[in-house]
This record gives structure tokens, sequence and C-alpha cells, in this order.
């Protein structure tokens, strides 16, 4: 049972907490396990987010001949068109999770992007599927910052990167299901009935987050003395302009946009290019990758994160440190993957880029808790966010269609391969931002 306010009667802090809409108001009122509830509802929600977002990859090569569209028109889809609205609509959805309930805009945003994806199933032509892709992205706009910031109330800031880890495998996990889930219906049913498929699912995870989870008291994993005063919220650009002027926020968000180009640049045609260049079927490539670039990717995720949070109890700077270290080491992997003429060796190399890929999210997104403070933490991801998104899923996918289209004429087989080793490059500026964010994180920490 919970008072009026929400709190624990004394003597039953160590039951699990019961599923209400009644908020939380203090940290030590939440069971342990209801903390890690949150945690894992968060991350379903995360994973069908990536779902929905990943899933076109496998359904790049279906598509392409049944609309009759070019790499670049795919890249658009996958990429600029969708980062564009995604980054936009990233920015004040944030600032109305710092001001209202974060979890009912997770719902709402939830059911947005599920239909529209559904809604992609139906497209006759590029312009329809165009416009039910900027649905999905205005949708998905609405997932991650307000998640953040419900994830740093249930836990502690020396948890956070291991929470956050956790959470940021969710994109793995996602990745997995979508390529094998898409690539099996695809061969079975059509690429349309995959899209109608696997979005539908998603409005009934939307209301379990509406019945089960808990608002949280803003603030109440941090001691009294830091959690924030109760005065009236300041104006949104001069909120922006103290986060502008923390070096250390600009530097982190510039890092993740270019790892990001290489991230989603690769995740978004590696399947293409494995049905092009080494004649995998879509179930094949679906199959394999989603064993790779889902289940080792996440798996790795979990490892640097928790490896991150205990190396940065004494020294914040690992927060930085481990993704420019995890940077520098995916960038050969990849590179032999792509140019090796073996499918075995290339799934070979593949899979320490993999395990390396996202290690950087949860580490770097602790320190851009941190910095951003308690009462501009979703206004801070979503900043973050917005650089890295427009440069990362923007910038990327778009890069490697363009690419690949200038070499299409003379090499129409294994044109994909110059795209993909073009957006590798990107990792040089990542690896340099990460280490200046690290030089600057101690003056810059404002929680």
């Amino acid at each position: 049972m919970l008072d009026r306010d929400g709190a624990r009667p004394p003597g039953r802090q160590g039951s699990f907490v019961k599923f209400t809409s009644t908020p939380v108001s203090s940290f030590d009122s939440v069971s342990r396990g209801y903390r890690y509830y949150v945690l894992a509802l968060l991350t379903l929600v995360f994973i069908v987010n990536f779902v929905d977002r990943q899933v076109l990859s496998v359904l790049i090569e279906p598509i392409k001949r049944d609309l009759q569209l070019t790499d670049t028109q795919l890249g658009l889809l996958s990429g600029l068109a969708f980062a564009l609205f995604y980054v936009t609509a990233g920015v004040p959805i944030a600032r109305l999770a710092d001001l209202k309930s974060r979890r009912n805009l997770i719902a709402v945003c939830m059911i947005v992007w599920s239909s529209m994806t559904a809604l992609c199933g139906t497209a006759a032509n590029f312009a329809h599927l165009l416009l039910a892709r900027i649905g999905v992205a205005v949708g998905e706009a609405g997932c991650v910052a307000p998640s953040h910031s419900i994830l740093s109330d249930y836990f502690r800031p020396r948890d956070r990167a291991t929470a956050l880890s956790i959470y940021a495998a969710g994109a793995s996990v996602g990745v997995f299901i979508g390529l094998l889930g898409g690539g099996w219906l695809a061969e079975a049913f059509g690429w349309r009935a995959a899209l109608v498929i696997i979005g539908l699912p998603g409005i009934a995870v939307a209301l379990v987050v509406l019945v089960t989870l808990r608002e949280p008291r803003r603030g109440m994993s941090l001691p009294s003395q830091g959690a924030p005063s109760s005065s009236a919220p300041t104006h949104f650009w001069a909120d922006l302009g103290r986060l502008l002027r923390r070096p250390t926020l600009v530097f982190i968000a510039l890092a993740g946009g270019f790892q990001s180009m290489v991230t989603y640049g690769v995740a978004t045609w590696l399947p293409a290019f494995f049905m092009r260049v080494h004649g995998m079927t879509p179930s094949r490539a679906g199959a394999t990758l989603a064993v790779i670039s889902g289940l080792v990717a996440g798996v790795g995720a979990i490892v640097g994160g928790s490896i991150t949070a205990r190396l940065s109890r004494n020294e914040r700077r690992w927060l930085l440190w481990v993704p420019a270290i995890a940077t520098v080491v995916a960038t050969p992997s990849y590179a032999f993957a792509i140019l090796s003429p073996s499918v075995s060796a290339s799934l070979l190399c593949l899979v320490p880029a993999a395990f390396v890929s996202m290690v950087y999210v949860g580490p770097a997104l602790a320190a851009t808790h941190g910095v951003a403070g308690v009462s501009l933490r979703a206004t801070g991801v979503a900043l973050t966010l917005f650089v890295s998104n427009l440069l990362g899923i923007g910038g990327g996918a778009l890069l490697v269609g363009v690419v690949s289209d200038a070499f299409v004429a003379a090499e129409p087989t294994v044109s994909l391969r110059y795209g993909l080793l073009a957006v590798l490059v990107a990792n040089v500026p990542a690896t340099i931002g990460y280490l200046l964010a690290a030089n600057g994180v101690r003056d810059d920490w404002h929680e």
C-alpha cells in the first residue's frame, strides 16, 4: 500500500510497488524490483522503437524493386527525411517532458509511430512511403529523451551508466527482431504485410506504459540538496543558451553524431550489401545480421556500460574515454568486413565491430545527464540527440546511398562497398570529439 503522496509506509520499503498511476514522491519509497521493472519496460519501448525504425533496412531490396526507387531515394527514406522531422520534433517534445507527464508523452508518441509504421505497408509510391516515414519519425521523437529523464530519477548517478547501457542495448535487440522478423515476413508475406505486422504490437505496449509506469518526482534519485527547486521554469531559449555554453555537451553531441553516421549508415545498408554483393536471400541476411548487429552489439553495449560505470565512479572522464576507444577499435573491423571478398570472412570481421559499435551510447548519455543537470536533463538529452541524429540518421544512410549511386553505372554489383567505406571516415572526428569532451567533463558537470 502507498499513502496519498505516493510514499511507502514504514517497514514496507522492500516489497514490490503496486502497479498504479500514483506518482512516486521519494526514491526510498520504491523497491529495487520496481526500478528494474521500469528499466525493463522502457527498454521494451526502445526495442519497439528500433524494430519499427530499422525494419526498413532488410526490406530495402524488395521495396526498391517494387516501387522502382534509387539508392539515393532509399537513403532519404531511411536517413535525411526521417532525421529532419525526428530531430525537429525531438527538442519541443523533450521540453514538454521537462514540464509535463513523461509517461503520458511516451505512450501517445508510441501509438503514433506504431500506427504510421503499419501505414508504410500501404504506400503506393515514393511520396506515400515518405509521408508515412515522416509520421514514424515524429512519433519516435518522443521516446528517448523522456525515457532518459525517467530513468535518471529511478537510478542514482553511480548506477546510471549501467542502466542507460541496458536501455541502449534495446536498440540492438530491436535491430535483431527487425532484421530477423522483417526478413522472414518479407519472404513469407511480402514487404507490405511485414510492415503492418511489425507496426501494430507497439500500440499494446503503449497501453502497458499507461497502466503500469508511475511518474517519478524529478530529481528524486539525488540527495535533497541536489533536487530541483520549486521556482518557475525559465524560458526555453535561455535554458538552451545555458546548455550551449557548456562545451562538453557540444563535443558529446558532435562526437555522437559522427559516430552515428557510421552506425546508422552501416546498419541501414548492410542487409542490402550482403544481398547484392554476396547473394544472400532476405531471410538469410536478416537472420545472420540479426545475431551480429543485434545480439552481439547488445551484449557489447551492456558489458561496455558496466565496465564504464565502475571506472567512472572515481574518474568521470572514463565516460568519454571508453567511447573513444570503442570507436578506434570498430573502424578497421568494419573496413575489413566491407572489403573482404569472402562472405564468411566478412561476417567474422563484423563481430568485433558490432560488439563495440553501441558501447558509446550509455556512457556518453550518462555524461550528458550530469552535464545538463536535473532541471534540464530531458532538454539536454534532446539537444545532444538533435545534433547526433541529424548527422547520424540524416547523413549516414544518405551518404552511403549517394556514393553508391555515383559508382553504380561502372560497378552496379559492388557500388555499395564504396558508400560504406566513405561513411567510415566519420569515426575520425567522432574520436576527437570524445577526447575533447573528456578534457572538460569535470568543469562542466552540473549534477
